[in-house]
């Protein structure tokens, strides 16, 4: 008996996926842009950049290093069940962080523009560190999940196999991760720093 997979599933699977979620996001942001964050005090969008940036770094941190690690020790569940888990994990937490990366890109941009017109100076580190989260995120959802689950569903029809044959796909993807999170934390104590003076 063969089940069709969920509504779910295939929205998360599907390579396009990462499309229809950053086109509704950025439609969104751009009426927030013009009804909210243009109106907003410095002050406060720092605020907002402080939080975006620790709440991601924080959840990312768990996810990606604490929480699937610990998921792929669990003895109850095969190696399929594993990689489902994984696949469905990874697509669900890519697409809550595309919508995040979408909103602290425009937040930065307008806390740039203010910065700037009152003659001040952005430098390369912290707009490093905001901007390698967003494209890190970008080509984990466009490139790299839609090619780690190809990888992995073709490895599930060879027996015997324990991990997706692709191993150097699977070290980028967790290499990248790393400086994503790293960036997260650099911008969300830069910008925190920012708060206190």
């Amino acid at each position: 008996m063969s089940s069709s997979p969920s509504c779910l599933t295939r929205f998360l699977t599907d390579p396009w996926s990462s499309l229809k979620v950053v086109i509704p996001s950025v439609a969104i942001e751009v009426v927030l842009h013009k009804k909210v964050w243009e109106k907003t005090s410095l002050r406060h969008l720092t605020l907002y950049l402080t939080i975006l940036n620790v709440y991601w770094f924080a959840n990312s941190l768990n996810f990606s290093f604490f929480e699937t690690p610990l998921l792929c020790q669990v003895p109850s569940l095969d190696q399929q069940q594993k990689l489902d888990v994984a696949r469905h994990r990874l697509g669900w937490m890519n697409k809550l962080e595309l919508v995040a990366g979408v909103v602290s890109l425009d937040l930065f941009c307008e806390w740039r523009k203010r910065i700037v017109d009152h003659d001040g100076f952005v430098d390369l580190c912290l707009s490093s560190a905001v901007l390698a989260p967003v494209i890190i995120t970008a080509a984990q959802g466009g490139y790299f999940l839609p090619k780690l689950g190809d990888r992995c569903l073709e490895s599930t029809n060879v027996s015997g196999v324990k991990c997706c044959p692709e191993k150097t796909c699977c070290r980028v993807y967790i290499g990248f991760e790393a400086v994503k999170v790293a960036g997260l934390a650099v911008a969300g104590l830069r910008f925190g720093k920012m708060l206190t003076i």
